[in-house]
């Protein structure tokens, strides 16, 4: 059974006030930090989907050897990220036959828990494993192929939160704790170092 991982690196991080992707994380970056979890996962490939600023970016992902692909339209949100890189698993002679979605600015997430959302996958625990947000479960989040055609067509800031709600009668979430928080502004940056810090004491 092949899986493949998405991580979710378009978006222009507006409240950031520059590349988030690219902010020192450990000893290396965000973006490749979250490559580093998903390379460290039972996942058998690998897919970055960037979008603003993809050049100076990819660049500096280059040492990781990513598979990378580029959603022109990335303006239009996060739904359309995720449609492009299902569509491009999807083209593959070799076609998943899961999807693992994650985001690149949840450096927290580490890739045992990655594992875990896998594992309950081939247990048959359900056909999304998905991760609990309070009262709404989202990404990181693992959609059967059933669900591809889904993904391929969502649109706008639609993310997978309202594919996971819908089907929520055949899908599991998992509570990942303080690891679900994520980066959007330079108070948030420092937040997380700080628990980083604690937790890795």
């Amino acid at each position: 059974m092949k899986i493949a991982t998405i991580i979710l690196a378009a978006g222009s991080s507006s409240r950031m006030g520059k590349p988030k992707q690219l902010l020192p994380w450990g000893n290396t970056t965000l973006l490749g930090h979250s490559i580093q979890q998903a390379k460290n996962s039972s996942a058998d490939e690998v897919l970055v989907v960037l979008g603003a600023q993809a050049d100076l970016i990819k660049k500096k992902v280059d040492p990781f050897n990513p598979e990378v692909i580029i959603n022109k339209d990335w303006q239009k949100g996060l739904g359309g990220s995720i449609g492009t890189g299902v569509s491009h698993l999807l083209s593959q002679e070799q076609q998943p036959d899961a999807i693992l979605i994650m985001l690149a600015d949840q450096p927290l997430i580490t890739s045992a828990y990655l594992d875990e959302i896998i594992t309950h996958y081939h247990k048959g625990s359900g056909d999304i494993i998905c991760t609990e947000y309070g009262s709404k479960s989202g990404v990181p989040a693992i959609f059967d192929k059933k669900y591809f055609s889904d993904l391929q067509n969502l649109e706008g800031d639609n993310g997978a939160g309202k594919l996971i709600a819908k089907h929520h009668k055949t899908s599991l979430s998992l509570n990942a704790g303080y690891k679900v928080k994520d980066l959007d502004t330079p108070e948030d940056y420092i937040s997380l170092k700080t628990i980083k810090t604690k937790y890795d004491s």
